[in-house]
């Protein structure tokens, strides 16, 4: 098979990066990299000098020298050689920078490829199935340390394991008891997704009830600004932590009240946003005012919700009821219930004692494949297969 000529792609690097990294590929990399790639800077030499200092670049050799086009000066760069057909170069994160390297690699012949495809490729190059690569590309982009070990334990136990062992006894497996797994993986994937990628908690309630002062005190510093006028908070405000496993997006939203959706178009909007917002979280924290004579807890449905009673410490004098996983009782202000407020969280979302082996799905391509397994109740040798992938002939 013919080799892939030489393709160029951003695989590191954000606007504030520090240091970006581009990939050059191919069978004439190497080629096109002597062309740009000098060791020292030709401003400053005699020919006969830059002649000596335009080393060819080898396999599993670290470079350190310049990025140039037409004798002028780019970028200084270091360039990693980890194959004949592949080399990293590691140039400043500045945008303009990045782009300009990219320009004169493509100038030279190379083929501008996105990074996402170019990741995929090199983790299949390098792995004995789909379901390996696949973890190993999601591994780069998970939130959280116990994702990475969910993602892990995916490539030689987990998911591939329970795909080649029913593979392997698919005349002799009841075709239920398949169902009956799937059903399991895919319930399980969703609380896998949840410390793989994070998650979004909306901090719901009425106005004034302490909304903007629970994320200050989750932030450690002030987010929100905090009034006692209703409805100060107009707009969503958000912070990230981690809660052990977890790694979650706090989102502070207006109070939920339907009188003020009618009041103008402002608090309109601000409502609106505030059930979109419900619609797209993971978890909600419904937080009321406990000093208020009526305890909401028939609303918001359709998604996880842990209910918190904020500022008991102004009921100093009563005794509360015992904190459960349907109602939490805090005092944002003083930070008193905030560790049992985080533990509830975690039981409610079921991450607290996930096992990290459990086979899970975590691609939509893996989705899909168990999802028809379970749909199907049958024919699935083929889509066992298809799960697997190319080590299976495919």
């Amino acid at each position: 098979m013919a080799k892939e000529l030489a393709s160029v792609c951003v695989v590191t690097g954000r606007q504030t990066a520090a240091i970006a990294g581009i990939a050059l590929q191919g069978e004439n990399a190497q080629l096109i990299l002597e062309q740009v790639f000098k060791k020292n800077r030709p401003n400053y030499r005699t020919r006969q000098e830059l002649e000596r200092c335009s080393e060819k670049p080898g396999a599993g050799q670290i470079l350190h020298g310049f990025i140039t086009d037409q004798g002028r000066v780019i970028d200084e760069v270091v360039v990693g050689c980890e194959g004949p057909d592949l080399f990293m170069i590691f140039c400043h994160g500045n945008p303009l920078l990045v782009e300009r390297i990219v320009g004169v690699l493509q100038s030279r012949g190379s083929v501008l490829k996105d990074a996402e495809t170019f990741l995929f490729e090199r983790c299949r190059n390098q792995s004995a199935n789909l379901i390996e690569a696949e973890a190993k590309l999601a591994i780069q982009a998970s939130a959280t340390v116990k994702g990475t070990l969910i993602l892990q334990a995916q490539i030689n136990g987990g998911l591939t394991r329970w795909a080649a062992q029913t593979l392997g006894a698919i005349h002799s497996v009841d075709s239920s008891d398949i169902c009956r797994q799937c059903r399991r993986i895919l319930e399980q994937s969703e609380i896998a997704r949840r410390i793989i990628n994070g998650v979004r908690i909306v901090i719901a309630g009425p106005p004034n009830s302490g909304k903007s002062t629970l994320l200050n005190r989750l932030a450690g510093r002030q987010e929100a600004i905090v009034s006692e006028m209703s409805g100060t908070t107009r707009d969503w405000v958000s912070i990230a932590c981690r809660m052990g496993p977890l790694y979650a997006e706090f989102i502070d939203t207006a109070g939920l009240d339907e009188t003020l959706a009618d009041k103008d178009a402002v608090e309109k909007r601000a409502q609106q946003i505030t059930s979109q917002l419900l619609e797209n979280c993971d978890l909600v924290l419904y937080v009321q005012d406990v000093t208020k004579d009526h305890m909401d807890t028939d609303r918001p449905a359709g998604k996880p919700v842990v209910y918190v009673y904020n500022k008991c410490d102004l009921l100093s004098d009563v005794k509360l009821p015992d904190s459960n996983m349907k109602r939490v009782f805090v005092s944002a202000k003083e930070g008193i219930g905030i560790e049992l407020m985080a533990e509830t969280i975690r039981q409610t979302l079921g991450v607290s004692d996930f096992d990290v082996n459990t086979p899970v799905v975590f691609t939509e391509r893996q989705r899909k494949i168990v999802s028809n397994i379970f749909a199907l109740e049958g024919h699935s040798a083929k889509l066992l297969s298809d799960l697997l992938g190319f080590q299976h002939g495919l």
